[in-house]
């Protein structure tokens, strides 16, 4: 559970958008694919990729993105478990139930760090891919992920943390009857996505025109808010549950990926990818055109 447990094969630029000083540029590892495995751990990565260039806002920001994929060998397959001691001898040392929370995936985050930057030292972003079909990941600086059904939304919720300082909008963290949880009594969050203050909302300039804030209220803090959605799916407000609490924090829409995956990136969220990234993207000259002069008078 150690780099003795593995071999970093090669690195290949496998989405190329011009010079990393310009770029922003993706590292993507693996772990738990031993050597016979790397032609699997190759098209995972590929289909993950594709997946999130065709997720919005990514589809319309791909010009910005250089990805390159770290291939690594590792002894054993999979991944360790810590609360049933599972072991796996593997390169990164991933493994689910940190902290005893069964979907809390987790790596060497150093190891993964300097393996990035050592591939390529101008990355700007990476992510650890687990061999794994068990559901997990988590955030941090390195986001990690397993091959769960539709792994690339784990991948994309995980970024979202990582990558781009978004919240988990989602009113639990292991349930919805847990003490502590019930109503938020701290600061303003610093995440652009969740606010203490509906009346005072840092995401206005993208609130919909006629929709009340606070938009939706949990009438009891004890339990998840089970209301339906009151106004149109799009409708960006302030809808109460977010951050791990029931009351007291709010969230833009009713929906998002970082509260339920599979679903659209809200319009905050979408517009601060866009704002990490946007520097990022090719400035596209138009070539002149050549005027005809006009014939000389003689």
């Amino acid at each position: 559970m150690s780099t003795a447990d593995g071999t970093v094969l090669g690195t290949q630029r496998i989405v190329d958008n011009g010079p990393s000083a310009k770029r922003w540029d993706l590292v993507i590892m693996g772990d738990g694919y031993r050597a016979d495995e790397i032609p699997k751990y190759e098209a995972d990565v590929a289909s993950i990729i594709a997946a999130i260039f065709r997720t919005p806002p990514f589809d319309a920001l791909r010009p910005a993105i250089n990805v390159h994929r770290v291939d690594v060998a590792s002894a054993d397959s999979g991944a360790g478990d810590l609360c049933t001691g599972l072991r796996r001898a593997t390169f990164f040392g991933s493994n689910f139930c940190s902290g005893n929370i069964d979907r809390l995936l987790v790596c060497d985050t150093m190891t993964a760090l300097d393996t990035a930057i050592t591939a390529v030292p101008e990355m700007n972003a990476s992510l650890v891919l687990v061999n794994s079909t068990t559901y997990g990941g988590s955030g941090g600086y390195v986001p990690v992920f397993s091959l769960a059904a539709n792994a690339f939304e784990i991948a994309l919720h995980e970024m979202g943390h990582s990558h781009f300082g978004l919240a988990d909008e989602y009113p639990l963290l292991q349930n919805c009857h847990e003490g502590g949880h019930e109503r938020y009594a701290g600061p303003e969050p610093a995440e652009p996505n969740v606010t203490s203050r509906p009346n005072a909302l840092k995401w206005s300039s993208l609130a919909t025109a006629g929709v009340s804030v606070p938009t939706t209220l949990n009438a009891d803090c004890s339990d998840c808010d089970g209301q339906p959605n009151p106004v149109a799916a799009d409708a960006v407000g302030a809808f109460e549950g977010a951050r791990y609490f029931r009351c007291g924090l709010f969230r833009p829409q009713y929906d998002c990926r970082m509260r339920t995956l599979g679903s659209p990136f809200c319009a905050v969220c979408q517009q601060t990818i866009r704002r990490v990234l946007g520097p990022f993207m090719p400035a596209f000259t138009v070539p002149p055109v050549a005027v005809p002069r006009p014939p000389l008078l003689g």
